[in-house]
């Protein structure tokens, strides 16, 4: 497997795919798989809130784990979510990841009536004793209620060898990268986000990179290429092109819904369906979708 080394670069956030009878549909993981090595990234994301996590069965995860990672083969890096509700619960899902050949794990905190500190540290400590591979620490507060301050983010980076990574979706995320820096020193690897609609102030800002699921993965890739080789204009005119389609593919609530549309009409799923009681598109939304897609130019062969 790759190691950490090569986790910078975009990283395609996997939705989990379900066939007609809600049945998780393995064939389609690697067609999403196959759709993030032909786009370039550096690797893929399982599990995570778009891969729908809280809606999968404990039975169902290590079949998911083994496809993905099956289907990546050598040249992709598997980022794998074991966020869990206890540090028990957690360094669990730490040990079948990196038993199944996980690259890394992404961990959330673990939602708390009242979240302090303190318990916060004891569960990422948990992973941190039981994993051989880096973690990237999760701050998603509109998720999980848990808010992660930057001298907070530096303690774990600082004291928690394993803490390498942040994937920051706690807006506005330009901001908040640079005080992360500012609290680790710079030798965290800050990942964006929340659909790519920050990824170009993001990367300028200095991560070295994004965990998202937008449905057109080559695009990032484009504008990481040109942010990292200098031509700031380039990655500019990308980004404000499609961002039309960024936004609405963010819309709150349904956005995985429309992103598994998307990636239907794309070929790399059989169905665009979510697992109840996440709720699916209607056919106003639909339309609304068709309408914008068919106003842009959604060629990737020039990127």
């Amino acid at each position: 497997m790759a190691d950490d080394k090569t986790l910078d670069g975009i990283h395609f956030m996997l939705p989990t795919p379900f066939d007609a009878n809600g049945e998780v549909d393995t064939a389609s993981l690697s067609l999403l798989v196959g759709a993030a090595r032909e786009a370039k990234c550096t690797g893929v994301v399982t599990l995570g809130v778009m891969g729908e996590a809280h809606r999968i069965t404990d039975a169902e995860r290590s079949p998911i784990i083994d496809a993905v990672v099956a289907a990546a083969g050598e040249d992709l890096t598997i980022t794998v979510g074991a966020s869990a509700e206890s540090g028990s619960a957690l360094a669990s899902r730490v040990r079948d990841a990196q038993s199944a050949g996980a690259t890394a794990v992404m961990i959330a905190p673990a939602k708390m009536a009242k979240p302090n500190p303190a318990s916060t540290y004891a569960y990422y400590a948990a992973a941190q004793e039981t994993t051989q591979i880096p973690i990237v620490v999760q701050d998603l507060p509109e998720q999980t209620g848990v808010h992660l301050d930057p001298e907070f983010i530096g303690k774990l980076h600082t004291e928690l060898p394993y803490a390498k990574y942040l994937k920051l979706e706690d807006p506005p995320t330009p901001q908040k990268i640079t005080k992360v820096f500012e609290a680790t020193g710079g030798s965290m690897g800050i990942f964006g986000g929340l659909g790519g609609a920050f990824l170009f102030e993001e990367l300028r800002r200095g991560a070295i990179g994004t965990m998202t699921g937008f449905a057109y993965p080559e695009v990032l890739v484009a504008i990481h290429k040109y942010i990292v080789s200098g031509d700031i204009e380039r990655a500019r005119s990308i980004f404000y092109k499609w961002i039309p389609l960024i936004r609405y593919e963010n819309s709150a609530g349904i956005s995985l819904a429309i992103r598994k549309e998307i990636m239907k009409r794309r070929g790399f799923t059989t169905t665009a369906d979510v697992r109840p009681p996440s709720p699916p598109i209607d056919d106003s939304t639909r339309a609304e979708l068709e309408d914008l897609m068919n106003s842009m130019d959604l060629s990737v062969s020039n990127l």
